[in-house]
């Protein structure tokens, strides 16, 4: 008897310890225009602090988590000023439609200012970031996010749609294997396999002799083991990120993520996509399909070489942003109880490369097929090229 009562002490002190341990949350209240949302910040004891922005809707509303690609670039900038804009694919526009609870979390360590460097690399990032960014605890961020974002009384939990964006990607097929909540996931051009099998594969697809193939596959053989050698350094870079960011990704296979949630998946990538091969993409809904899952759909847009999405860092008011409306289709469809089909209605323009002069030579993609530029567009409007 004196056993079972210390036993019963020791758990109810565990109990209490972790009742302790629940995060202190600030709230900040937030303005998007046409509907109110909040800026939570979640301050852990022994964890570093979680922060997130979220829509409130006027009633209860399904959630949908987009999660950002790779990179220092801050969700929003320019807070609390008259310049201030989201850099989040879509998320003003859906967020003042009013429908759901829209949502992005800040990776850890993240600055509250973008980066005086090329977006999507961690090269121009601050050291803390880079010190505190990798795989684990990108995801350990998400899942203190989402659970606390499920609790909120205008959050319908019933139903969260993860949207991630190349790395983004990546994280959203993690976090839905991680939590059983996830009910749907859409991936926008991100690795189905690894990212290695991603360098590998397009190693291949840019031809040239036997000798030259080889010599690419050289060159990634060379860097990996550069970075096995050394993996939880935080100023060693290779491709733009640090030995710590790739030694954990690499480990991760967002395809088998999928298998092993219960979610339903919807997946896009582009057919010349440079960075992501396509070929990875349909590894995983090969998984998928072999499966039996009927809720993994694949859409592969015509004639798209890079990322279906606009530059990183644009802001989302009027022009191009009514271009992107058709990814509403997307929520719409994925969050939907009764639909079965999974579909995204095409742009009646095709997609168009471009090359922002801001970035170095990295590739951004326009729906409306112009120049992503520094300035944001004035009044034309890519609802002519949007069914």
């Amino acid at each position: 008897m004196t056993r079972r009562i210390r036993f019963l002490a020791v758990a109810c002190g565990f109990l209490a310890a972790g009742a302790l341990a629940a995060p202190t949350v600030r709230e900040e209240p937030m303005d998007f225009g046409k509907v109110a949302g909040a800026r939570y910040t979640l301050q852990r004891t022994g964890a570093p602090d979680v922060r997130y922005v979220i829509s409130r809707p006027a009633h209860k509303a399904p959630l949908v988590l987009f999660v950002q690609g790779s990179g220092c670039i801050p969700p929003f900038v320019g807070l609390g000023t008259p310049n201030r804009y989201s850099t989040v694919f879509n998320f003003i526009p859906l967020a003042q439609q009013g429908d759901y609870a829209v949502m992005v979390v800040d990776k850890p360590g993240q600055p509250d200012a973008p980066p005086q460097a090329p977006p999507g690399v961690a090269t121009g990032c601050p050291a803390a970031f880079n010190a505190a960014f990798y795989y684990d605890s990108w995801l350990d961020t998400l899942r203190a996010a989402l659970r606390h974002a499920l609790a909120l009384p205008w959050v319908d939990g019933g139903r969260v749609l993860v949207f991630g964006v190349s790395e983004g990607a990546v994280m959203a097929a993690g976090l839905a294997r991680a939590e059983a909540a996830v009910t749907h996931v859409a991936m926008i051009g991100g690795t189905g396999t690894s990212q290695l099998f991603d360098f590998a594969a397009n190693a291949y697809s840019a031809g040239g002799s036997d000798d030259a193939i080889q010599a690419r596959l050289a060159d990634i053989d060379a860097t990996v083991d550069a970075i096995n050698a050394d993996p939880r350094s935080t100023d060693k870079f290779a491709w733009g990120h640090t030995y710590l960011r790739w030694s954990t990704f690499f480990a991760h296979a967002p395809g088998e993520d999928l298998v092993q949630s219960k979610a339903r998946v919807w997946l896009a990538s582009g057919m010349r996509d440079t960075s992501v091969p396509i070929v990875s993409t349909e590894v995983a809904y090969a998984r998928l399909r072999a499966l039996g899952r009927a809720g993994a759909r694949r859409h592969v847009p015509a004639r798209a070489a890079r990322k279906p999405w606009a530059g990183t860092g644009r802001r989302f008011d009027g022009g191009c942003a009514e271009g992107l409306r058709r990814h509403h289709g997307v929520v719409r469809t994925a969050l939907s109880r009764h639909e079965e089909r999974m579909t995204w209605e095409r742009a009646a323009q095709p997609y168009s490369p471009t090359t922002s002069r801001a970035t170095s030579g990295t590739r951004l993609w326009s729906f409306c097929g112009q120049e992503a530029s520094r300035r944001p567009p004035r009044s034309r409007s890519c609802a002519s090229t949007a069914r």
